[in-house]
């Protein structure tokens, strides 16, 4: 009987062979795991649908301003049969071929592209769900793709004409590629982090400084045998140069001279660095911060500077050249310029450009998350994650040295809130990391204070106050004014305008803006006092003797008109419209 009581009992215990097991558990987990992902996407479409939905007034967004209206017209421009073009690129490709492409299926609809923007935003987030599971855990996948669901600068991003919203895509595709390489190392994973990548680099191109650290990393990282890691990094290769391969042969075609991205990157170098940079962008010219100016303002200067024609890599080693001088002769005030702008790298605050977060989030109700989910929320935990799984570095060094070139990118030049968003996106999963160290912390009572220390110092530093916000604010105030008037509601637009210079009364182009807005609503004496305002605060603006003489000349002063025509032309000989009206005036 006692034998066979024995038998019975190792009849009993013979299901629980550790592989039939494993396999059992995997798959229930797995489906779980995709459901819980899967949700999440719908959190983040839903939120993303909400916001696009509330939003769909915004002046801006009624009447682009700025680059948004420049990759538009580029992109109606190539969907029109200009494919090719007919100079170098001097703006990230991708974004207005992306458009296009858009344009030629849905017509030229903004809300169109946002909608398909939203979508390739829900997918960013199911990218970084699976990037974070790879790298740490199925938890903290989950809550990595939690925190990029309802993250609002991406929600924000995700609905503006703004290449942000394809780079975040592309992004996240790249860190899913180098997790899934890392933990199972494929040729086609290598191909696809090639691919992904350089997509990347033609959407923001410096992310071109990543491209020799991931094969770096493939040969001295993977633990594979030496012919496959080699064999991986010439996929690697292969995916990277199909994409950019085809772009350097087009620019040489056109220019001469080969370059896999653009020729920007001179002119964007000076204006981050030279003596008066203060951080953020400021144009070569003031007032002539848009596409349409941008390129040939910068070959002009140039040119008239060494005095004859450049080339486009040419005029891009000048402004370099011009910054570096500036640099060495005042060697001091640059490195207190890189400290400025690193505190404002890690600062809460979205540096706008021509539209602010702030002011959409007066109008979603999903933006209003901002007030405790932001940057300067997101940065303290994932400084606690980076230190929490230090001891995977040697699984996670490829993503710290792909967060700490990112963040020198952005320092090297200057700080727009979309410019900083990737370092956001590759912060998310150590944040999430973070989040599940913090509990596990709390559940065990163990370096709570320890914790606690490295999170209110961090939250300190991420929130302390370091931008001129009000100037930055109203400066996005006044785009909106100028985009109603644009748009035809005249009495929206000096309202804004009004608002804007009400938060910053020195901003001269404010008035300049609410001048020409008087004008159109045929109120001279208004804009000739705004121009008037205008010329005080800042003599060297383009154009604004011409426009105050116009306004003089319609509230019947001729005789000031003319001398502000003759003004007009002693700056600018070439003016050929104060030429035609101080001809006419006389």
């Amino acid at each position: 009987m006692a034998r066979r009581k024995n038998r019975l009992h190792t009849a009993r215990q013979a299901p629980t062979n550790p592989e039939v097991a494993s396999a059992d558990t995997a798959i229930p987990n797995r489906f779980s795991f995709a459901i819980l992902l899967a949700s999440i996407c719908g959190l983040a479409f839903f939120l993303r649908f909400i916001h696009v939905l509330q939003t769909i007034e915004v002046p801006t967004l009624i009447r682009l301003l700025g680059d948004a209206r420049g990759y538009f017209d580029w992109a109606v421009r190539i969907s029109d049969g200009n494919w090719y073009g007919t100079e170098t690129f001097y703006q990230a490709p991708l974004y207005p071929y992306f458009l296009a492409v858009l344009i030629k299926i849905f017509g030229p609809s903004v809300t169109g592209i946002r909608l398909v923007q939203m979508i390739l935003g829900v997918a960013g987030v199911a990218l970084i769900g699976l990037t974070g599971r790879k790298l740490f855990s199925e938890k903290v996948g989950l809550v990595s793709a939690l925190m990029l669901a309802a993250y609002p600068p991406a929600i924000y991003y995700d609905g503006i004409i703004q290449k942000a919203a394809l780079a975040t895509f592309l992004l996240c595709l790249v860190l899913t590629a180098c997790a899934y390489l890392q933990k199972d190392p494929r040729w086609w994973h290598a191909v696809l982090a090639g691919v992904s990548l350089g997509m990347l680099v033609l959407t923001r191109e410096n992310a071109l400084l990543w491209t020799p650290i991931i094969p770096l990393w493939i040969l001295l990282g993977l633990r594979d045998a030496k012919w496959r890691r080699w064999t991986l990094v010439g996929c690697y290769a292969g995916g990277l140069a199909v994409i950019l391969l085809p772009v350097a042969a087009r620019n040489a075609s056109l220019g001469g001279e080969w370059s896999p991205t653009t020729f920007q990157a001179g002119p964007n170098f000076y204006i981050g660095n030279n003596r008066q940079a203060n951080g953020i962008y400021v144009p070569l010219i003031p007032g002539r911060g848009t596409p349409m100016y941008e390129r040939a303002d910068a070959e002009r200067l140039a040119e008239q500077t060494v005095g004859h024609e450049l080339s486009a890599r040419e005029v891009s080693k000048f402004w370099m050249s011009r910054a570096w001088e500036d640099i060495r002769q005042a060697p001091g005030r640059w490195v207190q310029l890189m400290v400025a702008k690193t505190f404002m790298v890690f600062n809460r605050y979205e540096v706008p450009d021509v539209e602010s977060m702030y002011i959409f989030r007066e109008y979603s109700g999903p933006l209003k998350l901002s007030r405790i989910w932001h940057f300067g929320t997101l940065c303290p935990l994932g400084i606690w994650g980076l230190i929490a799984t230090r001891r995977n570095w040697r699984q996670l060094w490829l993503f710290y040295l792909l967060l700490v070139t990112m963040i020198a990118a952005v320092v090297l030049f200057f700080i727009l809130g979309r410019y900083r968003n990737p370092i956001a996106i590759l912060l998310i999963p150590f944040a999430a990391a973070g989040v599940a160290d913090l509990i596990a912390c709390v559940r065990e009572r163990r370096r709570l204070i320890s914790a606690a220390v490295v999170l209110l110092l961090s939250g300190i530093f991420c929130n302390i106050h370091v931008h001129e916000e009000r100037s930055l604010q109203a400066s996005c105030y006044m785009n909106m004014g100028i985009s109603a008037c644009k748009a035809g509601d005249l009495p929206a637009g000096i309202r804004m305008l009004q608002h804007a210079i009400d938060e910053f009364p020195e901003m001269a182009e404010g008035y300049v803006n609410l001048g020409r807005a008087y004008m159109m609503n045929r109120q001279p004496d208004l804009a000739a006092q705004c121009f008037q305002n205008a010329l005080i605060l800042d003599p060297r603006l383009m154009g604004i003797h011409y426009q105050l003489g116009e306004a003089l000349e319609y509230s019947g002063k001729r005789q000031q008109a003319i001398e502000q025509y003759q003004r007009a032309l002693t700056i600018n000989p070439a003016d050929a419209r104060a030429a035609e009206a101080l001809n006419r005036l006389q």
